[in-house]
């Protein structure tokens, strides 16, 4: 796998003036369909081919009371886990200034962490191997929010690990929460401004910022459940102390500049730290887990192969999708979450539109 990622890094495609249309039509059936199957009141698709925009429409309301369409370059979603990919960048800056190193335990960085039965590495944090449960509080979201860092270390310190690091693979917030403290610890900054200063600002993301929950900005999209056929605006939840593992705010225009970030390059991280980042993490006993250092990264249903991230968070959903062979990112935001369990391989057909038309072109 690390080869193969070599080998499309190194790769290059001339773009030239090709229109998408007729697969960009097939792209807003795909979406309305998914829109009605799903009941989702605001949908936004921003895809882009060798780094240019090829589709980035709405669909539906950001605000359905004031009638406030979605509109891609400006309607703002929380985007959930893909924050992780953010997280997991700034982390690796760290690692390309020798500030941090993936196979040291967490322990080295955070000296008050409360010891655990076994220890653990900065690798198998962001690898989701270290044991530890999804999330700190498993009772619910708005109970996860009451987790502050003036708290954190004491709750922590009751929470057991799962198994012994690397034996399974078990997704974990509480994690990521971790890898945001030393972030923390080794950049001496806050972490959302270490976050700016090496991801958002470097990509020009200036539309993606912290979910405040005091944010009253009119491009801010609301959040939505389903309750018998009738939307019911969901209250926010503070977002404090969460910015490593969910809770920015964007556009899907800016979410295709950070899926192009990890596209390219030299844009925020060097090649090798990418390679690093998305080749797919073992357990113990040699069983490939399809999830790197922040990334999923995978074959779809159609058997194409993608890195990036999903997400899903009280009132929303999100998906980043990167097809490297075809210098394809495709990304979906949404404001209604997802009641089963997380499965986006719809989008593995809408992708597979714009994987088979790209591979015609050659």
């Amino acid at each position: 796998m690390r080869y193969l990622l070599f080998l499309i890094f190194s790769s290059t495609v001339t773009f030239s003036q090709i229109s998408f249309e007729k697969v960009n039509i097939k792209t807003r059936k795909f979406i309305q369909k998914y829109k009605e199957k799903e009941n989702i009141p605001g949908i936004s698709v921003s895809i882009s081919y060798n780094d240019t925009l090829v589709f980035s429409e709405g669909f539906g309301y950001a605000d359905l009371k004031n009638k406030i369409p979605v509109t891609p370059f400006e309607t703002q979603f929380n985007i959930a886990s893909i924050t992780k990919t953010i997280t997991i960048s700034s982390l690796a800056k760290l690692v390309e200034m020798d500030s941090v190193d993936w196979d040291k335990s967490a322990y080295f960085y955070l000296k008050k962490l409360p010891k655990k039965t076994f220890d653990f590495s900065v690798r198998e944090l962001a690898g989701h191997l270290a044991g530890f449960q999804r999330n700190l509080d498993e009772d619910g979201y708005y109970q996860e929010a009451t987790i502050k860092r003036t708290n954190f270390f004491e709750l922590f310190k009751k929470t057991k690990q799962q198994f012994k690091p690397s034996d399974k693979f078990l997704y974990s917030n509480l994690g990521f929460k971790i890898l945001g403290l030393i972030i923390e610890a080794k950049s001496s900054k806050e972490l959302t401004e270490f976050q700016r200063e090496v991801v958002l600002n470097k990509l020009k993301m200036v539309n993606t910022l912290k979910d405040s929950i005091g944010h009253t900005l009119p491009t801010i999209s609301k959040l939505y459940s389903l309750d018998k056929n009738d939307f019911n605006e969901v209250k926010n939840i503070s977002s404090e102390f969460r910015y490593a593992e969910t809770c920015y705010l964007s556009t899907s225009e800016d979410i295709i500049k950070l899926g192009n970030g990890f596209l390219f390059p030299d844009r925020i991280l060097k090649k090798e730290t990418l390679i690093t980042l998305l080749t797919s993490q073992k357990t113990n006993d040699g069983k490939k887990t399809d999830y790197g250092l922040g990334f999923h990264c995978q074959r779809d249903k159609c058997n194409n192969f993608y890195y990036g991230h999903d997400g899903n968070w009280v009132g929303t959903r999100s998906f980043m999708h990167i097809y490297p062979k075809s210098k394809l990112v495709v990304v979906v935001l949404a404001n209604r979450s997802l009641n089963a369990k997380l499965e986006y391989e719809d989008f593995s057909d809408l992708a597979k539109n714009y994987i088979d038309y790209i591979s015609n072109l050659k």
